[in-house]
């Protein structure tokens, strides 16, 4: 079995490895600019016409729906902000990046289901943590690690498709998480692959460390450790609820000490649960982006 970094030297290697399109640099780094405001951001915005058509369908959708239809990109970018203008931009360059692919090892539709629902759902279970929480998370924020807290299965389906495979194979026989069970075949897991392409993307600490340390928030650096317990809350309900589908066939588990430590108990669960499964209808809105 290949080491990490054995793994890693090869996947630098590789010339197709999906890619961000140039107007996501210039986007990026615009939004962290103070001089930026929404006619200047909506300059870089049309010069890609997919981003432009995502971003008014969905600033117009029932997510942000003010009541008067928007045409205009600047326009969207006042109404939504610059940082979630630029999150639903990357997201609708993730989607373009990997596509609706179909042939691989899981069913690309659910996975996408059931990325977008974990943010949908980490935004739930923020709301009712909010009061102990440290830090704010905004909701695109909390969305965008939804979305992209799996993403490295999609570079082992694409890339190493034999070794996740054999993976898949040992978690339905064997009462083993999925990413457990990529350890086992392949020598590196998921979490650890999205990490490493979000490094890729020049992707910020906040989104690639809860992504790196999903399934284990007590290893997150302390300042990233809230955004990384949300994910993993989000994660474990949308499994044990089966809403889309991961590919992850074991028994859904969760570090309950994380639960606790949200300020969280037992009587809040049925209740986020409920929320969670009302709200994750709204994923057809960003099933469509797709």
């Amino acid at each position: 079995m290949k080491s990490i970094n054995e793994i890693i030297d090869i996947l630098n290697g590789v010339r197709n490895l999906p890619t961000l399109p140039l107007v996501m640099n210039k986007l990026s780094a615009a939004v962290r600019d103070p001089n930026s405001n929404a006619k200047s951001i909506a300059h870089l915005i049309e010069d890609d016409p997919a981003i432009t058509a995502r971003i008014l369908k969905v600033v117009n959708s029932s997510l942000y729906a003010g009541g008067v239809e928007i045409q205009s990109v600047q326009q969207a970018v006042a109404r939504l902000g610059l940082t979630a203008t630029n999150n639903i931009a990357l997201s609708t360059s993730i989607f373009s990046a990997f596509g609706n692919q179909q042939g691989g090892t899981f069913n690309r539709d659910e996975f996408w289901r059931h990325s977008i629902s974990v943010g949908i759902a980490a935004c739930v279970v923020n709301n009712h943590a909010k009061p102990n929480l440290k830090k704010r998370h905004t909701n695109e924020s909390l969305r965008l690690v939804g979305l992209l807290h799996d993403i490295g299965k999609l570079i082992m389906d694409q890339f190493m498709a034999d070794e996740f495979h054999a993976a898949l194979e040992l978690a339905s026989s064997t009462p083993m998480s999925l990413y457990r069970a990529e350890l086992e075949a392949a020598g590196i897991d998921h979490a650890a692959l999205g990490g490493w392409l979000c490094g890729k993307w020049n992707m910020t600490e906040d989104l690639m460390l809860p992504i790196l340390w999903h399934h284990d928030p007590d290893s997150a650096p302390p300042e990233y450790w809230e955004a990384t317990s949300l994910c993993h809350m989000a994660n474990y309900i949308c499994n044990r609820e089966k809403i889309g589908d991961g590919g992850d066939l074991a028994d859904p588990a969760c570090v309950q000490a994380v639960w606790k430590r949200l300020g969280l108990s037992v009587s809040d669960i049925s209740l986020i649960v409920d929320e969670v499964h009302e709200e994750s209808t709204k994923s057809d809105i960003l099933m469509s982006l797709i």
